[in-house]
């Protein structure tokens, strides 16, 4: 995880400094496809070739340190790997937003609140604007820029694969007031539409209280499972899992019998526009 993180902070620092793979490649004296597939966590980059990059891209010595860090932990050898990663602070949100740009397939689940890259604005606003701890707003107006910029993930070009399983108590559950749920719900009826788009909903009559409860995103990254991320939020951290290939695989296992039991892509985008049609009085 940490070598296919620190392969996104090379990129971002590459492109922000107006460098191509090839001007890189050939500053370390190496293949053309060298900074390709250190970018893609392909291969990894030996600690003289990350001093050298760094200094080409003139990066600043908060991100050295961070990609340092990054480095250090991906040569790092273990007897037995850990099972989770916790990131505290916004590191784990910046790691987020890395692997949800550039994984191919994206998984989430939600049983409480819906996920935020599906969110509408007032939804956001609503979430944020009770915490008391924000008086001038600036932090709620931050989360609704950030979660409209995370949306045009959904519509870019070659736009990656979303997919999402939804409980009925996160459809039901009233953030805002009832105009502003029935303006979320149709806006997910909307999005439903888009080709790269799955949308299912486990509704209350499903015998599934084993299963749902527990939010988790899975990232894949070129249809290769071997190599997927799992995601789960706690208060304030997150928790990244990649290792061991057991604990990825019962995640992936959980998210199967998730499918399994909701409702099929047209039967949910009926069910969340009945549920829009009842709060609009429609």
């Amino acid at each position: 995880m940490q070598q296919r993180q620190l392969g996104n902070e090379l990129r971002k620092l590459r492109e922000a400094a107006g460098i191509t793979q090839e001007v890189a490649s050939e500053h370390l004296g190496k293949a053309h496809n060298k900074i390709s597939r250190v970018e893609t966590a392909k291969v990894g980059i030996s600690g003289l070739e990350l001093e050298a990059l760094l200094s080409l891209y003139k990066a600043s010595p908060k991100d050295k340190v961070w990609c340092r860090e990054l480095a250090k932990g991906a040569r790092r050898r273990r007897g037995r790997p850990k099972e989770a990663t916790l990131y505290r602070g916004p590191r784990w949100f910046r790691a987020f937003r890395d692997f949800e740009q550039s994984a191919t397939e994206v998984m989430m689940v939600g049983s409480e609140v819906l996920p935020g890259i599906l969110q509408t604005e007032e939804y956001t606003r609503s979430i944020f604007a009770g915490r008391g701890d924000d008086p001038n707003g600036k932090d709620v107006e931050d989360h609704v820029r950030i979660r409209k910029e995370r949306q045009e993930l959904l519509t870019r070009e070659e736009a990656s694969h979303f997919s999402f399983v939804l409980s009925e108590s996160a459809l039901r559950r009233q953030i805002g007031d009832p105009a502003t749920m029935a303006e979320q719900l149709d806006y997910l009826a909307e999005v439903a539409l888009l080709t790269n788009i799955n949308i299912q909903v486990i509704p209350f009559d499903k015998l599934s209280y084993d299963a749902v409860g527990s939010d988790f995103v899975i990232f894949r990254f070129d249809d290769d499972t071997s190599t997927d991320i799992v995601y789960i939020e706690i208060y304030g951290d997150a928790i990244y899992i990649d290792k061991p290939a057991e604990a990825v695989r019962r995640y992936n296992e959980l998210l199967s019998r998730l499918y399994g039991i909701a409702l099929g892509p047209v039967e949910s985008r009926n069910f969340i526009r009945e549920l829009a049609s009842q709060l609009a009085g429609r």
